[in-house]
């Protein structure tokens, strides 16, 4: 049986944040020139999907396995194909992704980050 990642929105991941319970870890997957225009407002790991390898994203998340994890990106297509990447490669259990990525945060929860 295929495992894909689950999906959250900005509400949703806001309402998350907002609650008791602990906070995800979110991991950024955009290249260095788009956070310089939009940061996440939150703590993030950043591993820009161009720098995506096993080897690579096993050292950064070996330690969080046991954390939720939410992807993000711009519109949350790379974010999407990095949650399955890691799926498939046996790198995580479960994994989130952030629909509509760091726009959609933009639009609905924080506009004072800049849209591109």
């Amino acid at each position: 049986m295929a495992i894909y990642p689950k999906t959250i929105n900005a509400f949703e991941l806001n309402e998350w944040f907002n609650s008791e319970v602990e906070n995800p870890i979110i991991i950024d997957v955009r290249e260095n020139s788009e956070l310089e225009i939009a940061t996440f407002p939150k703590v993030f790991l950043h591993l820009p999907i161009s720098k995506v390898s096993v080897e690579y994203v096993k050292t950064k998340i070996r330690d969080l396995t046991d954390k939720k994890l939410v992807v993000l990106c711009h519109a949350g297509i790379r974010s999407y194909s990095f949650g399955q990447w890691s799926l498939d490669n046996n790198l995580v259990d479960e994994i989130w992704n952030l629909e509509e990525g760091i726009d959609g945060w933009s639009r609905y929860i924080d506009q004072t980050i800049p849209r591109y």
